[in-house]
């Protein structure tokens, strides 16, 4: 009888213990299940001109609202300076037509010491809008919808002999890390050509592979171009709106 009610006990000691075992090991499945790091989607903060001004890196896109003062029309984007009863700012969006005097809202992100290279002219800070409204209509900053654009592209059998001490474009992407901060020459063909604000956005292609680049728009370059660009490999690129690069080519020089 003894023997029995010792084997009883065992037996429910046993099970207790893979009772508790089995609440220990769902517990780390059930803190992952809820532990997730979901991303953060930017949401433009409210603020005045002069709290624009006074910290331009506050966050990361706001929205404000002012009068327009004055306007400059450049190539496929309009600079528009706007005030409130706290200061002035500049707001740089793309083309449209705004009287002095009209109340807008321009939401986008602040940059600092920007050089604007077709008005000759340094901005301390300015507002690069990704849209701007006057109540009525809203207009986007990106003709074709930001760098990737979404525009026609060049297509077609592209096979481009490098120049002598060129590089090919498939050798950058491989062996980016390597040249990260290097000066490589490249032959290729711009199969797109993005207008942003003072630059374009090259997607260059020599029948190896596609790279993505920026170039000044004093350069005369145009989609469906061949052309030998000289410029500095840059990885891990991020110009913010979500738009990140493993591989970009700063263009210095077009031939």
């Amino acid at each position: 009888m003894n023997m029995m009610i010792k084997t009883i006990i065992t037996l429910a000691i046993v099970m207790t213990g893979l009772v508790i075992s089995g609440c220990t090991d769902s517990e780390p499945a059930t803190r992952q299940q809820f532990n997730h790091t979901l991303p953060v989607v930017p949401v433009a903060v409210d603020v005045n001109i002069g709290e624009a001004l006074a910290d331009p890196y506050a966050h990361e896109t706001i929205r404000v609202t002012g009068i327009v003062n004055q306007t400059i029309d450049v190539t496929g984007y309009t600079y528009m300076e706007i005030t409130d009863s706290t200061g002035s700012l500049w707001v740089a969006g793309y083309s449209t037509q705004l009287d002095n005097g009209t109340e807008i809202t321009a939401t986008g992100s602040l940059q600092t010491e920007f050089t604007s290279t077709q008005l000759g002219k340094i901005f301390d800070i300015i507002l690069f809008a990704d849209s701007v409204s006057d109540g009525t209509t809203s207009v986007s900053n990106f003709p074709h919808g930001g760098p990737h654009g979404s525009g026609d592209i060049v297509t077609g059998d592209i096979n481009v002999t490098p120049v002598d001490g060129g590089t090919r474009i498939e050798d950058i992407q491989s062996m980016s890390a390597t040249l990260d901060g290097q000066v490589v020459k490249v032959s290729a063909v711009v199969v797109k050509n993005v207008e942003l604000i003072d630059e374009y956005f090259l997607t260059l292609d020599d029948g190896t592979g596609q790279l993505k680049a920026k170039c000044p728009n004093t350069f005369n370059v145009s989609q469906g171009d061949n052309v030998v660009v000289t410029g500095s490999v840059m990885t891990d690129v991020d110009l913010g709106s979500g738009y990140y690069y493993e591989v970009l080519l700063q263009i210095t020089d077009v031939e």
